[in-house]
């Protein structure tokens, strides 16, 4: 099943754009845990990063708040 915006609560949608913007070491564990549970986030060598479907879900999000 795939998320929509509205899906997530404020706090991970917060965290959603800060990862998108670059690393997030303000991140708390469990954040990243469920970011990474939805399929939004992965982790790597440097930490916990937004991937691919993350992304898409932010930018479609930011580009749906343009157009409103």
């Amino acid at each position: 099943m795939a998320l929509i915006w509205s899906d997530l609560d404020e706090s991970e949608q917060t965290a959603l754009k800060r990862l998108n913007r670059g690393p997030y070491p303000a991140l708390q564990p469990a954040m990243a845990e469920r970011l990474i549970e939805f399929g939004l986030a992965e982790r790597r060598p440097r930490g916990v990063g937004i991937n691919r479907e993350g992304r898409e879900l932010v930018i479609n999000a930011l580009l749906n708040q343009r157009e409103n």
